[in-house]
């Protein structure tokens, strides 16, 4: 099932993320094989590691491509195999925030 909300606030990366971020693309410090998370002051859909494994999409406000990932994760259950994920996106056009979550499940 995926959920969206577009809001003028972030809703998965810290309400603070514009001034803690200091990269554009920081790892979490468990990514594997099973799970990801990259926070930063974003990168392009096309530049993201995740990129593959999230479908990644543009804002959901105005549909503009113009927009930065400022937080994703990835996971996949050991036990079922189901994927998860979350992604929230700043478009540079509308300044609204899209988060988009996915459970296979």
């Amino acid at each position: 099932m995926l959920y969206e909300q577009i809001t003028d606030e972030p809703r998965l990366a810290s309400k603070s993320w514009m001034t803690d971020c200091t990269e554009p693309l920081i790892p979490g410090e468990n990514n594997d094989m099973l799970a990801s998370v990259f926070t930063g002051t974003g990168v392009l859909i096309h530049a993201h590691p995740l990129n593959k494994r999230i479908a990644m999409r543009g804002c959901g406000n105005c549909e503009s491509m113009n927009v930065l990932v400022i937080y994703a994760q990835w996971s996949v259950s050991t036990a079922s195999g189901d994927a998860y994920w979350d992604y929230e996106i700043l478009c540079n056009d509308c300044q609204k925030y899209t988060s988009r979550s996915f459970s296979e499940n």
